[in-house]
């Protein structure tokens, strides 16, 4: 990621040479708002888990597992940062935004725990550009402002997942990577984690209000919609797992199966699409008279 900035900042300073001889203001901010994350094939990994082991278990059994997904990645909420030049009504620079979201799929009651969770975080590093095509003063000290840009850069994405089982009754169960004699009656658990990452493409068209103080500070409300081309996710290099499974020991089914292979590539991604809304506070100084 450290390259990805280097490469940003120089192509930053290429862009903004032309714009040299205009009058020109540094500007920065923060923004906190509300983020929809579209999140198809994460959401698709929790539901289609849940359907597996509840008819794996029921048909073995003949029970009522009632092993649920309980939280499935919801929007939330986002951090945006950005630093730039402005020279008369047009502004470039460079945009940080930190994105995260989660699910879980959760069983507990007297025979034991059953959890699944997943949690995605993204770093969206990119470039983006700010027409202000209407300034309109106020008062002696208040302005009011509109523009519309847009920016285009990359998400870095940073997946964990934890399988998590407690089994109280180690007679039911047995598994394959540790050893649960089935009349023994000890108390059992098992954590295992993996993390993911991958790498996707983002373009993301703004419109903003601005109501500036002595054009120095000003309070931001902007809209807009990110459009996320997802990479494929890879496994950490660090995960040395090759397969877990869970088995019954009376039966012999596979009713839990995690696989887990260093680099391995998967046909799935994080997909972070969905409407931006956020409200912030902006500075903007002279740097030239």
């Amino acid at each position: 990621m450290n390259k990805q900035i280097i490469h940003s900042v120089i192509l930053l300073i290429c862009i903004a040479l032309p714009f040299s001889a205009y009058s020109q203001k540094f500007v920065f901010g923060y923004s906190l708002g509300k983020a929809g994350y579209q999140m198809g094939d994460m959401k698709s990994i929790l539901e289609n888990d849940v359907k597996n082991e509840v008819k794996a278990v029921n048909d073995s059994y003949e029970l009522d597992f009632k092993y649920k997904n309980t939280e499935n990645f919801p929007d939330g909420l986002f951090h945006d940062a950005y630093l730039g030049l402005q020279f008369s009504f047009h502004e470039i620079g460079l945009q940080y935004n930190y994105l995260t979201t989660g699910g879980r799929n959760h069983l507990s009651d007297y025979s034991g725990e059953l959890r699944k969770d997943i949690v995605f975080s993204g770093d969206a590093l990119g470039l983006y550009y700010k027409c202000h095509f209407l300034s309109v003063p106020l008062t002696k000290d208040f302005s009011f402002s509109a523009s519309a840009g847009v920016a285009t850069g990359a998400i870095f994405n940073y997946g964990h997942l934890d399988y998590f089982l407690d089994l109280y009754n180690p007679q039911i169960f047995q598994s394959d990577y540790y050893v649960i004699g089935s009349s023994s009656r000890k108390f059992e658990k098992k954590d295992e984690s993996y993390d993911w990452n991958s790498t996707n493409w983002y373009v993301q068209p703004t419109v903003g209000l601005q109501l500036w103080w002595k054009k120095t500070v000003s309070l931001n409300i902007n809209a807009g919609y990110l459009f996320d081309n997802p990479g494929k996710i890879r496994t950490a290099d660090e995960n040395t797992t090759d397969v877990i499974g869970v088995y019954d020991t009376y039966y012999g089914n596979r009713i839990a199966v995690i696989s887990e292979i260093p680099g391995r590539e998967y046909n799935f991604g994080a997909n972070w699409s969905g409407i931006r809304l956020s409200v912030g506070i902006g500075f903007a100084f002279s740097v030239t008279k």
